[in-house]
């Protein structure tokens, strides 16, 4: 089973931020990576690349994608409405305004073990017995194809071993959290493995809730029921998260297969926003301006079941040919209720949707590259999306409204890539992809007029609509790279990135909002450096890059409604750096120290609308969730006490300038830089396996804010501490 291990020690070479190795030469000290969807050497790829390891992710509680924008300098995270029924993910500033419904497709590509997960349901999957989490940032436009013009983020989790082991780890912390996770390894015969893993989350929930307050007993009209008083609860938005996997590999003739099933079911509670300077959204007076707690007449909870299978094979067919194939089937049902910040029925919901999509890919490539190196692949998507929601406007307009969509598309992409050394200290590299999609997206809303009082919404409904959208499209890179000595290079690269078409996910309340809006495009400009010393002593990349969009995607207020549409171009521009130090290095003790941080400079260039206001509003604005400074740093410490006792200790400290989350650059909807930092101490008896640690996270207890508009804010976690013990084996 030699082949089915080829991740792991190098890991341990290999400092978080820069990269991901998947083998290593020990005598050579090469970092290779698989950013290009084949084994690369890092120095040789013209793009910024990120790694955040799987024992970093556990160090600093890192239990989904939302939190892993807190461990990489350019990330960020934002909730339009309903909290974690709306969150999108940024990277570079593009993907801030996304659409958040389960139709849309995220800026940023997220992939679990190389499927491709095209809504941003699966956002909510949980992160347990990880290997590593790449970060490719930029439009990738070749090899990851549509909907990538932010960057690729790609989940690989653990596969088996070739013996038998594992691990257990459990740990409780602040506000009753507790965590625990689980693997074993089997070799099942010498060249089939099996490993399975499980998770449980629990607990940990922060807000206060206070019932409905005052306003409990409302009735603005007769035919109306009183508005109800669930009364008060502390430490609401306890997790309620359980998941499993099962992966077998099987060492082929030439080549390895790899299965994998997940699941995962969450009933959380759903931290709700809180009011801000103690006015709701709906110009209700809270009592009091505690970032920690909220007024509601109901509890928001959420229920989400996930599913996913894939199956990878990387198979060489002859001495010079290799083929990778990758199938994936994902689903999601969900149910999601919203309490946005009062306990009266304005803007208050409950979103349900289903979501099914199969994909394809299959790559050949020629399996040892002398001075030319091709591959070609073709890829196919399906997804189907089925969604709906209720609207309370009891106090309001005294009614409710229903809606009940249907979106499917199809999506087909054929590309190839190739590299050319002309001399040994030159590479040529060229890639092409043409892609075509279509989809089909149909529904009503209407108004359900429960009570027989409906005064309406100020728009005639019902409406219902049926529309289709088509496109194609061609993108791909050029780029140049020039080895300096072996281990320094330089790079230049030109791409077009493009993220297709389609339909708003929000409630439609008039036929023009149900029209679809067109693809979009990025022009990308990048050139850096990457110096990565076999000594292995130090490393550094540093990136510079140049955006131009068109037809840029962003949901925003319109003459038809707050709806997603092609509103803008705009330009957005900066610089990342990458580094690590090894400071000290022995056979007993080791110190290291690695840095990433971003700078941005983005601008709206031109604003696409019949209202002259708007334009006002938005023209040189900054695009949302693009803040102006990012960056996250790690100390970490560990010393060998003799033959049996390890300590290790890390310090990790994230920074986040200051951004706008909304188009419109509102000063009330623009969040406060800020800084966490989380500390970690470890015992580890090397002769059993059997670890204690505790932590502390947020140390200095900063309040933050994960989204704010208006009269809403969605506060971060608080300072929390926990213990822990780990068995490994």
């Amino acid at each position: 089973m030699k082949k089915l291990i080829k991740v792991g020690s190098a890991m341990a070479l290999l400092a978080p931020g820069i990269a991901v190795a998947q083998t290593a030469d020990q005598s050579g000290g090469e970092i290779i990576v698989t950013a290009q969807k084949r084994e690369t050497r890092i120095v040789d790829v013209p793009a910024a690349i990120n790694v955040v390891g799987g024992e970093q992710l556990s160090d600093n509680g890192v239990a989904n994608f939302e939190d892993l924008t807190s461990q990489v300098a350019g990330m960020s995270i934002t909730s339009n409405f309903g909290g974690v029924a709306s969150t999108t993910i940024s990277i570079r500033g593009v993907g801030g305004q996304d659409d958040y419904r389960p139709n849309g497709s995220p800026s940023v590509a997220m992939h679990i073990d190389n499927v491709y997960q095209s809504s941003n349901v699966f956002l909510s999957a949980p992160f347990f017995d990880v290997e590593r989490v790449e970060v490719l940032k930029g439009p990738q436009g070749t090899l990851y194809g549509r909907n990538s013009t932010a960057g690729v983020v790609n989940l690989i989790t653990r596969g088996p071993s070739d013996s038998f082991d594992g691990y257990v780890q459990a740990d409780y912390g602040s506000y009753d959290r507790f965590r625990a996770e689980g693997a074993v390894s089997v070799p099942l015969t010498d060249s089939i493995g099996l490993r399975v893993a499980l998770l449980t989350d629990q607990g940990g929930g922060f807000m206060d809730g206070k019932g409905a307050g005052p306003a409990t007993g409302m009735q603005l009209r007769p035919e109306l029921p009183p508005l109800p008083d669930p009364g008060a609860r502390d430490n609401y938005g306890d997790r309620n998260l359980f998941a499993g996997r099962v992966t077998l590999r099987a060492e082929t003739d030439g080549g390895d297969l790899t299965l994998k099933l997940w699941k995962s079911r969450d009933r959380s509670e759903s931290q709700p926003q809180d009011s801000v300077g103690g006015v709701s959204n709906n110009g209700w007076l809270e009592p009091d301006d505690d970032p920690f707690t909220f007024y509601s007449n109901r509890y928001p909870r959420r229920s989400i079941d996930l599913f996913g299978v894939g199956a990878t094979l990387a198979q060489d067919l002859s001495d010079a040919l290799h083929l990778d194939l990758v199938i994936g089937h994902e689903t999601s049902d969900r149910n999601l209720d919203g309490a946005p910040g009062a306990p009266i029925r304005v803007n208050q919901f409950i979103f349900t949707d289903k979501v099914k999509q199969t994909s394809v890919e299959a790559r050949l490539s020629n399996a040892s590259r002398g001075r030319f190196g091709w591959v070609v692949g073709a890829y196919y998507l399906r997804d189907k999306t089925d969604f709906g929601t209720t609207l309370f406007y009891e106090d309001s307009r005294f009614t409710q409204i229903n809606t009940d969509y249907h979106q499917g598309r199809k999506s087909f992409a054929v590309f190839g890539q190739a590299d050319w050394r002309p001399i040994d200290q030159l590479t040529l590299t060229g890639g092409i992809r043409y892609t075509t999609e279509s989809s089909d997206y149909s529904g009503s809303t209407i108004d359900a007029n429960p009570y027989g009082i409906t005064t309406g919404i100020g728009l005639p409904l019902p409406v219902i609509f049926d529309n289709d959208f088509s496109d194609d499209n061609i993108s791909g890179r050029v780029s140049a790279k020039f080895d300096i000595t072996p281990s320094l290079s330089a790079y230049a690269a030109y791409g077009r990135g493009y993220k297709a078409g389609g339909f708003d996910g929000t409630s439609i309340f008039s036929l023009p909002e149900a029209l679809s809006f067109k693809s979009e495009t990025v022009d990308s400009f990048e050139g850096g450096i990457k110096w990565f010393p076999s000594s292995r002593a130090f490393s550094l990349a540093i990136d510079g890059f140049h955006y131009s969009f068109k037809n840029l995607q962003s949901s925003t207020a319109t003459p038809n409604g707050n709806i997603r549409t092609n509103i803008a171009a705009a330009t957005l521009k900066g610089l990342d750096i990458t580094g690590t130090l090894q400071i000290v290095r022995t056979s007993t003790q080791q110190l290291a120290f690695d840095l990433g941080a971003t700078v941005l400079d983005s601008k709206i260039t031109k604003f696409e609308s019949a209202n002259p206001v708007l334009v006002t509003l938005n023209l040189g604005n900054n695009l949302p969730a693009a803040p102006d400074a990012s960056g996250h740093a790690r100390l970490s410490h560990s010393i060998t006490f003799g033959d049996a006792w390890r300590l290790k200790s890390s310090v990790d400290a994230t920074y986040k300038g200051k951004e706008f989350k909304r188009l419109d650059n509102a000063l009330s909807a623009q969040t406060a830089a800020y800084t966490l930092i989380n500390l970690r101490l470890e015992i580890e008896n090397l002769a059993s396996g059997l670890s204690l640690y505790g932590y502390a996270r947020n140390l200095t207890d900063e309040r933050y804010y994960i989204d704010i508009a208006g009269p809403s804010r969605l506060i971060g976690t608080p300072r929390t501490f926990g213990i822990g013990v780990r068995a490994a084996w």
